[in-house]
């Protein structure tokens, strides 16, 4: 365990065990609660902000502030108020039972509540059905049962393409990146994962310059270093560099003149505030916010996009193209608490259709596969 965690957590024990005997002690003043709510509200929030060593660390220390130290907290109160001040007791035990609710849905349940979304765009480009996943922020610093879980879906889909826009694998060494660039590796041929136009991949954030496009050196397809485009089939697709997919201003106006359906691909969102040319464009990195709050939505999306376009749904910008930020299949790590919460994982399946079929007739052949499944139509 990080030092900085035990350091946190030795003054979070300590705060709780001064608390107690000042609970105890005052248990029939009222105000002695509300004292101590103070006392631990500040003291856990001080020292996560101290003791951190970095900006996601806060998060995490916080985190076990509220999560592990808070509930013992409530139960401290709700133990010495429980006969003088019975609403005040019952009001901690709700709130204790909702904290607890929170942290094993957002901890132990959603992280792995994969959510799988289906879209239909239709376009007078295409002479033939395209069925396209997108398979965004893997993020994973131990490749187990859930990826595999998620690949094994995306390989009974028989995508024509499959689309990976960055953060595949986040280690804190090389030693570590490689044993998961192996199970990697291993998934893809395990499954047979061979898209009929190929695997197209671009760098994320947390993948390393040097080496990331080691995961799909058996992997037909492409990798993208700098911005290029490449035919795939009946599509052209662009793969942005690390560096324009950031840039807000970005223009990039496609480079043939043929008349194909053209998708642009990079990690960040913040290409789509330029001036791209595109049908479609596909980004990841926001995670959906990884924490929404109901009627506010993400707290933070780490781009500069409004906050509302990062559910995977298909944005219609102004210049006409179609964009689409998923929320990712995994969720930040090393430092970062490892939670979802309002905002599962996300799967994400395009078909592109030609003008000439109804978009119904493809989206709506079957039933929705299970509860999780959103399907749309463009």
């Amino acid at each position: 365990m990080d030092w900085t965690i035990i350091t946190y957590l030795g003054i979070v024990f300590a705060t709780l065990a001064i608390l107690t005997v000042l609970l105890k002690n005052f248990s029939n003043n009222v105000f002695s609660y509300v004292v101590a709510e103070l006392i631990y509200g500040c003291v856990a929030s001080y020292a996560a902000l101290k003791v951190a060593h970095d900006f996601f660390m806060v998060f995490t220390l916080l985190a076990i502030g509220g999560f592990v130290g808070g509930p013992i907290f409530l139960a401290l109160c709700i133990h010495y108020s429980r006969k003088k001040f019975k609403l005040m007791a019952g009001v901690n035990a709700v709130v204790l039972v909702c904290t607890l609710a929170v942290a094993i849905d957002a901890f132990l349940i959603e992280p792995h509540m994969l959510e799988i979304k289906r879209h239909a765009i239709v376009s007078d480009k295409l002479d033939t059905p395209l069925h396209v996943a997108i398979v965004s922020d893997l993020q994973t610093d131990n490749l187990g049962d859930y990826e595999r879980s998620v690949f094994q879906t995306v390989a009974n889909e028989k995508p024509d393409l499959l689309l990976l826009p960055g953060d595949y694998i986040q280690t804190m060494n090389y030693q570590e990146w490689a044993v998961e660039r192996d199970k990697f590796k291993q998934t893809f041929k395990d499954l047979n994962l061979t898209p009929k136009y190929g695997t197209f991949a671009v760098q994320g954030n947390v993948d390393d310059f040097s080496c990331w496009q080691q995961l799909f050196t058996d992997v037909p397809g492409h990798t993208f270093e700098q911005s290029e485009t490449v035919s795939a089939g009946p599509v052209d697709i662009t793969g942005l560099s690390f560096y324009d997919g950031r840039n807000s201003e970005l223009k990039y106006p496609k480079k043939d003149n043929n008349n194909k359906f053209h998708i642009v691909m990079a990690h960040y969102p913040d290409f789509s505030l330029g001036k791209v040319e595109g049908d479609l464009l596909v980004a990841g990195h926001c995670h959906g916010g990884q924490v929404q709050l109901p009627f506010y939505g993400p707290l933070m999306t780490a781009s500069n996009i409004p906050k509302r376009w990062v559910n995977g749904d298909v944005v219609l910008l102004p210049s006409g193209s179609k964009l689409i930020v998923s929320r990712g299949v995994g969720m930040e790590r090393q430092h970062a608490p490892r939670l979802r919460f309002c905002c599962r994982p996300q799967l994400i399946f395009v078909d592109l259709l030609p003008s000439k079929i109804k978009p119904a007739t493809k989206t709506m052949m079957s039933p929705v596969v299970s509860s999780w499944d959103q399907r749309s139509e463009y």
